[in-house]
């Protein structure tokens, strides 16, 4: 009976905890705050270091329980190269941790900032490819919140795909959102959320997609080559939102450095495809990996035809 209701309302019932027992949380202060939780460091036998991710102390517990299950519930079905893996679910005095590995290298912003040299196109293919296999998993995840921050390195300098507090995996157009909470249907920031979400009115129309997604990431593609966030060179939340709702872009650089990175036309191309005002115009995941993958081949094409013209001539 409990599994033909569950077919009929299309029910889920929770996935198990995981147990990681002997987990220890190591210091006294998080070591990053996002808008929804802390990041703490942690160390578990066999496994090493790790990432703990609770919520802030200020929301219910009952909130952070039911938030922390609906992210677990989304994350632990997800494996690709380029998706953080999710390790467990646990409580050490009475807080509730969503773990991971440790990831030394820190998140894509820090990353390109600290190494700018660092191949910008090849980290771009990886995060698109991330994208294309939330949204065509069964059912499609939307991640909902996609931003440098949330996109983690490994210590081999492979991108992975992280946070997914605001992800959702139902099927576009079905599916209630009933029962998440108004900072989960409006959250995300104005420098990456796109037009239609801002402009919502309903809950449902607050509703994030694989076209918001595709929004957020060509803010991505900014942020890897400016090594900054969207709308950097303005403070004021109003004026960005008036931008984005018109559907302006971020300023094009034109310095030397950004250009020397990679963001030619070509590339400009591909940020104003994905951030089009209009959803239904926006690159899907998959025309952004296959546009991105053509971009690299061509660029390391024209490299070894460099190499091999001043290896043989003269």
């Amino acid at each position: 009976m409990s599994h033909w209701l569950c077919s009929l309302y299309g029910y889920k019932p929770p996935a198990p905890v995981i147990d990681l027992s002997g987990l220890v949380r190591l210091g006294t202060q998080p070591l990053g705050e996002g808008g929804f939780g802390d990041c703490w460091q942690g160390l578990l036998p066999g496994k090493g270091e790790v990432a703990m991710k609770c919520s802030h102390g200020n929301i219910p517990e009952e909130s952070v329980l039911r938030r922390a299950r609906r992210e677990a519930n989304v994350w632990q079905n997800l494996h690709h190269p380029n998706i953080l893996p999710f390790l467990g679910l646990t409580t050490l005095d009475s807080i509730t941790y969503l773990v991971s590995p440790w990831m030394e290298n820190g998140d894509l912003l820090a990353y390109v900032k600290k190494n700018p040299d660092v191949d910008c196109l090849k980290l771009l293919v990886q995060i698109a490819k991330g994208v294309e296999y939330l949204h065509t998993f069964d059912p499609v995840v939307v991640h909902g919140d996609l931003k440098a921050a949330n996109i983690l390195i490994t210590e081999n300098g492979e991108a992975h795909i992280a946070d997914f507090g605001l992800a959702h995996g139902l099927v576009e157009g079905g599916g209630s959102s009933e029962n998440y909470s108004t900072a989960w249907k409006y959250g995300g920031n104005v420098r990456w959320q796109a037009p239609e979400i801002m402009k919502a009115t309903t809950d449902e129309q607050a509703k994030r997609t694989t076209k918001s997604d595709m929004f957020a990431f060509g803010r991505v593609i900014t942020e890897v080559y400016t090594q900054d966030v969207p709308f950097a060179y303005q403070s004021g939340t109003l004026v960005i939102v008036n931008w984005v709702m018109s559907g302006e872009l971020p300023t094009r650089p034109t310095d030397a450095g950004t250009i020397a990175r990679g963001l030619d036309d070509r590339m400009w191309g591909l940020v104003k495809d994905c951030c089009r005002k209009r959803p239904f115009l926006r690159l899907t995941a998959k025309d952004a990996v296959r546009r991105l993958q053509a971009a690299l081949e061509i660029r390391d094409g024209s490299r070894r035809s460099s190499f091999f013209t001043r290896t043989f001539s003269g």
